[in-house]
């Protein structure tokens, strides 16, 4: 929708125009009737009458138009100064010829006055105020002369004074109103600025928000990902792990020893059915009923189960303990749990058959350090430069309950196959600084 037509301004308009006609029915017909009962005649008198209309015609585009409509009316409010005095039956009822600026009409410059004083932008309004107090003092000027209004000095100074201040009055005050008016729509105007900037800004502010949720809401999501697929990693890879081992030991006995087939088969269906609570028990974090059942999380009390496991796969293992086991958190529990887990998992497949292993754990004050190892060097060299999923989880592990993996690769001493070494902290300590990662 264009401007000039929208309600507004249509009211706008509405209201020049009844202030137009109300102006037009009380002051032009009564000026018109002056004009045309005085003595003034030929093309005084039509220059007189064409004057008063044009000047109430102004009125009209006072709002739209106010610098040109205060122009035209000064140089109307002009004509009729330089006009001839009216005399004749006007003059007759007045007791004197006057000068035309005393016409009912003129009182229409007033509120052009006040229309270009809110309306227009500066300087518009401070020369406006200067033509006016030219025209005041044309004004003052053209009725100096009290004529036979006054038949004594002291009344002619009394008339000289009222006419000054009267002038002076009106065009300060039209013009001071306009500056009011124009003032407080500049104030209303900062407010409603003020109170679109705000909402503005409130509405940057809830949707960065709720973009800064969404993006909350990814990383948790990734993040339960990325701990989703280290559980499944750990779980099936060892689970499979030794099921593979089994199978491949079996298929070297069966022949020769067929009474351990059962052995070996039942390993390989307790090792299914063991991975196969776990996997539902993983999944059910991701079903929407939040009173899924929920197995407890593995922890080091668990370790002897793993470490049967892989003995069972055909891989001997050691495990010791030194040191005064201290208070780890629930999460603290589940890393190293996996830890171990996965590192005998690569051990299972990766070392050659026969091959032994070593698990130490060293519990201090300030932690617990672990430390895989075997004898399965050549087996395990070619993929020491290769980290995968497991070697991944470890560290993404470790590093929520602020430990580091401190080495997952062959031994360089040559004494055993491969190491794989991380450190845990108390929760009350910080991981030490001091213990570097051995090359």
């Amino acid at each position: 929708m264009r401007a000039d037509r929208t309600p507004l301004h249509r009211m706008g308009v509405l209201a020049d125009l009844a202030l137009a006609v109300v102006l037009a029915a009380v002051l032009l017909t009564a000026s018109v009737q002056v004009v045309g009962a005085s003595d003034v005649t030929g093309p005084w008198r039509t220059l007189l009458i064409a004057g008063l209309v044009v000047l109430h015609v102004t009125v009209l585009g006072r709002s739209r138009w106010p610098a040109a409509t205060f122009a035209v009316g000064s140089a109307t409010m002009l004509l009729l100064a330089l006009a001839p005095d009216l005399g004749g039956a006007s003059a007759a009822e007045a007791g004197s010829p006057f000068s035309a600026l005393l016409l009912p009409s003129g009182l229409v410059f007033f509120v052009l006055l006040y229309s270009v004083s809110s309306s227009a932008a500066p300087p518009q309004p401070q020369l406006a105020l200067a033509v006016g107090l030219v025209g005041g003092g044309i004004t003052v000027a053209r009725l100096w002369d009290a004529g036979e209004y006054v038949s004594t000095p002291g009344e002619g100074a009394a008339w000289r004074l009222f006419v000054t201040a009267a002038v002076a009055a009106g065009l300060l005050a039209a013009w001071a109103l306009g500056r009011y008016r124009a003032t407080r729509l500049a104030w209303v105007a900062a407010l409603e600025e003020r109170a679109v900037r705000a909402e503005r800004e409130r509405r940057a502010t809830v949707e960065q928000a709720r973009r800064d949720l969404e993006h909350a809401a990814e990383r948790a999501g990734a993040a339960e990902r990325r701990r989703i697929a280290r559980e499944m990693h750990d779980v099936v890879a060892h689970s499979l792990a030794v099921v593979v081992g089994q199978a491949e030991g079996g298929r070297m006995i069966v022949a020769t020893q067929p009474a351990r087939a059962a052995d070996v088969l039942s390993t390989i269906a307790e090792q299914g059915r063991l991975a196969l609570t776990e996997m539902r028990s993983l999944l059910g974090v991701l079903r929407e009923d939040d009173d899924a059942n929920r197995a407890p999380q593995p922890g080091l009390d668990e370790l002897e189960r793993v470490v049967d496991d892989v003995k069972r796969a055909g891989t001997s293992v050691e495990l010791t303990a030194t040191g005064e086991p201290l208070g780890l958190s629930p999460t603290a529990h589940v890393a190293a749990f996996r830890v171990v887990q996965e590192s005998l998992t690569n051990v299972v497949k990766h070392a050659p058959p026969g091959s032994r292993a070593k698990v130490s754990l060293d519990w201090s004050q300030r932690g617990l350090r672990i430390r895989v190892e075997d004898d399965g060097a050549s087996a395990q060299t070619s993929n020491a430069d290769e980290p995968g999923r497991g070697l991944l989880g470890m560290r993404e592990r470790l590093a929520l309950v602020g430990g580091r993996l401190e080495r997952a690769a062959p031994d360089p001493s040559g004494h055993v196959g491969f190491v794989v070494q991380a450190w845990i902290p108390t929760p009350q300590d910080h991981p030490p600084h001091d213990e570097g990662t051995r090359s």
